[in-house]
């Protein structure tokens, strides 16, 4: 099995990430779902099937399905948070996707409590596209808490 580590994507399924993460951050930098936003740059990086899951614990679980659920899924994101850091990201590309490694701060909008744990994003790729992710918290039990009032 081929794995290569980078802070920054250069390679197949990395460059296919880093422009999907551009298009992400262009809709959200245009506010999202609730400006009106265009959800059309970042699904046209999402595979017809894709489905990203969320662990139960978090104020957003559950699978996550097609492009719409994902336009859903991000405007529940940011309803639930006023600020987000990423930071120490880290890639690690394999033979079908690409592991984000990385550290989330946030605070949450409804408590104003603030989050500093690490983060896992699992890509996997088909035809070119997103396909599956899979998010997984070192403390979902603290984001809950965080994010309750």
């Amino acid at each position: 099995m081929n794995v290569s580590t980078s802070t920054s994507p250069p390679g197949r399924f990395l460059g296919l990430l880093n422009d999907f993460y551009d298009a992400e951050q262009r809709y959200v930098a245009a506010g999202g779902a609730q400006a009106g936003a265009d959800f059309g740059g970042v699904a046209a990086h999402l595979h017809p099937d894709v489905v990203a899951h969320q662990g139960p614990t978090v104020p957003y679980p559950g699978d996550w399905h097609g492009a719409a659920g994902l336009e859903r899924f991000f405007a529940t994101f940011t309803d639930t948070w006023t600020s987000l850091e990423l930071t120490g990201i880290k890639y690690f590309e394999g033979e079908s996707g690409v592991a984000v490694a990385m550290r989330m701060r946030a605070t949450a909008r409804a408590t104003g409590k603030h989050l500093d744990t690490r983060v896992g994003h699992f890509f996997t790729f088909e035809d070119g596209l997103i396909r599956d992710i899979d998010v997984f918290y070192a403390d979902p039990e603290l984001v809950k808490q965080v994010t309750l009032p």
